[in-house]
């Protein structure tokens, strides 16, 4: 007589239930009947099999995973992926800055591609290069404008076809290449002598390309490494054996190198180049690392689905992402909605990584770019958002016995977690900082504090178009702080310079009346004198909304724009439509830090279960409290001192 045959469970990737079923299965064979599993040596055995089965599962699991663009987690795989959607991840991309030249001497014909700016960020030194030649005006100061210069060194790598194959491919083992510079260009042979050298222009879109057209292409191979890749004769030229293919590029640090120039001076300037007078006109940014797998993952299928073409608001955004990089998120909407309209026209947002603004250099090539994608009748624009920069006084009361941080490392922790919960909070458009998650969020991760509150405010920057008169209106896009008619001021600003009507300009300090009407004083003696009969403008505390009467205005210094400072009302800082929220933390009172250290007694409990304060320990047969002093110490700290323009400082 047999043993009714049992099937095989194999729905279990667990090891000890692979195991057991296992073990089942043997147990229920009629050659097993009389075998100890535990403590046989057939226990090693199964012990290899489940092992072995287990790790085949899991194997499998995580290769089917690979398998789809989706669920994918080696960089590797994404990429393949992504190829086959026509998709090729954006390298390592370096910053870009703006400057004019002025030569100390004698002014060259020319200058040539690769000439070496050298900076300095912090202790770290860095090189930026022209990719591009330029050509000096003598007799112009400067003697060129608007250079740009990228951070990096310039590689050359030489290739000689071996054969006449089509399909030729050249790898770049270069983790640091930034391919937008890549540069090809192609000679006959090595001992050529006709002075033919061909040009070679990045293939996009192989429906326009020829049998004939001078086109290569660019891939990442498995391993990170980029190659270079010809056509066969029918989709781009093919090369000829003996062909050689020079390769130019920038190798760069990516974002290392961002900010570079924003401290330039007459006295102290940023840039050297030889003994030439090098002005920033606008500083480094763009500068970013390769494009992450969560990047790749999000915009390769809507790469895909543009199909290199521009109609949808999707399709611009995905061509931006997929072919430009430096910036945090692009926001595109149809000129209709501008205000005013701007009928047609695609406006395209551009929220920075770091600088205040992107660089106009790459504004001029995401225009140029989708202006070969999009309908004829369209005409794309890419503009600046608004920035509004966000400010706080954060009072907090803590307990000296419960945290190990003396004052000044208590007051930069805070800093730190609640600047790097903005940044997170404001990564894009449309964003908001909850200051009730941050209070938590402190209260959580702080040890010793007990009680927080902030007080948020908002920060407008602008230039006044100089000694003219204009109106201005801005938009704080959040309700403004105001809790009665009469209410103290809530709106200040930095000193700027008004044109009274005898035509007499002077210095000046703008706040509001608590009643919605804009006022402008000067400081006498430490106190306010206002101009009683200058009617500057109105405030509507709802919704935001500022706006000045026409009146000459002009900055004190005119590298430095006038501020508006607007306190926020309620516990929530948002963003919408083309405004952003940004933090400066080169501003030394962004951001105010108060610390009231709280010097009472520990509290404790007595029999009965009813707190006492007290400084001595009682039995737990005491039922009375010891009478002791609850008063607290009214020491406090600050992290910054009131701004030069104290008066009329932001708060």
């Amino acid at each position: 007589m047999t043993t009714e045959r049992k099937e095989l469970s194999v729905n279990q990737l667990d090891y000890f239930e692979i195991r057991q079923n296992i073990k089942n299965f043997l147990k229920s064979q009629e050659q097993f009947l009389d075998y100890d599993f535990e403590g046989s040596g057939l226990s090693v055995l199964l012990d290899v099999l489940s092992y072995v089965t287990h790790y085949q599962g899991i194997y499998n699991n995580l290769t089917a995973n690979e398998l789809f663009l989706d669920t994918a987690v080696k960089r590797s795989s994404l990429v393949s992926h992504a190829k086959s959607l026509g998709y090729v991840p954006r390298s390592r991309s370096a910053p870009v800055a703006t400057v004019d030249i002025t030569y100390a001497n004698a002014v060259p014909n020319i200058l040539p591609v690769g000439q070496v700016f050298t900076t300095k960020i912090g202790n770290k030194s860095y090189n930026f290069v022209n990719t591009d030649a330029y050509t000096p005006v003598d007799g112009q100061t400067p003697n060129i404008q608007d250079v740009e210069i990228r951070e990096g060194v310039l590689k050359t790598i030489t290739f000689v076809t071996p054969d006449s194959k089509p399909y030729q491919r050249f790898r770049i083992q270069d983790d640091s290449i930034d391919t937008k510079t890549i540069k090809i260009t192609v000679t006959e042979s090595p001992s050529s002598n006709s002075g033919i050298t061909d040009v070679w222009t990045l293939g996009t879109n192989a429906v326009t390309i020829a049998g004939d057209s001078l086109a290569y292409f660019i891939e990442e191979d498995f391993d990170g490494a980029y190659s270079i890749g010809f056509g066969d004769g029918v989709i781009g030229k093919k090369l000829e054996a003996g062909n050689v293919v020079t390769v130019t590029y920038l190798q760069t640090k990516g974002a290392e190198a961002n900010d570079a120039g924003s401290t330039d001076t007459t006295e102290n300037p940023s840039f050297l180049y030889e003994n030439n007078t090098v002005v920033v006109k606008s500083q480094a940014a763009g500068g970013s690392e390769r494009e992450s797998i969560a990047s790749i993952r999000f915009n390769a299928p809507k790469a895909y689905a543009a199909q290199n073409r521009a109609i949808t608001t999707s399709d611009y955004e995905a061509l931006i992402n997929n072919n430009f990089s430096g910036f945090q998120s692009a926001l595109v909407y149809g000129g209709e909605f501008a205000t005013p309209p701007e009928f047609g026209k695609v406006i395209v947002v551009l929220k920075p990584n770091t600088a205040t603004l992107v660089p106009s250099s790459l504004k001029n090539s995401i225009e140029s770019f989708l202006r070969n994608r999009c309908s004829v009748s369209i005409t794309p624009e890419v503009k600046d958002p608004t920035p509004l920069y966000v400010r706080y006084i954060l009072s907090a009361v803590y307990n000296p016995s419960k945290t190990v941080l003396r004052e000044p490392f208590l007051i930069s922790t805070i800093k730190s977690i609640t600047s790097q919960f903005i940044q997170n909070n404001t990564i894009g458009f449309n964003s908001s900082v909850s200051f009730s998650k941050l209070e938590k969020r402190l209260l959580d991760g702080v040890g010793g504090l007990e009680t927080i509150e902030i007080e948020p405010s908002l920060e407008y920057r602008f230039f006044p178009i100089e000694d003219t008169s204009t109106n201005y209106e801005f938009k704080f896009k959040n309700p403004i702080l105001h809790e009665f008619d009469g209410y103290t001021p809530v709106i200040s600003s930095s000193e700027f310079r008004f044109v009274d009507a005898d035509g007499i300009e002077k210095n000046v300090f703008l706040d509001d009346d608590g009643f919605g009407k804009l006022r402008i004083y000067r400081m006498v003696g430490g106190s306010k004198e206002y101009f009683t009969e200058v009617d500057f403008g109105k405030v509507n505390y709802k919704t935001g909304d500022l706006s000045f009467n026409s009146f000459a205005l002009s900055t004190v210094n005119t590298t430095i724009p006038i501020s508006i400072f607007a306190k926020i009302d309620g516990g929530r800082l948002i963003s919408s439509e083309t405004f952003i929220l940004l933090e400066d933390t080169r501003d030394p009172t962004n951001a105010v830090v108060n610390l009231t250290p709280d010097n009472r007694p520990d509290s404790r409990t007595n029999a009965a279960g009813e707190i006492y304060l007290g400084t001595s320990s009682l039995s737990s047969a005491d039922t009375t409290t010891q009478s002791v002093s609850t008063s607290r110490s009214t020491s406090t700290t600050s992290t910054t001192s009131a701004p030069s323009t104290s008066t009329g400082g932001g708060y």
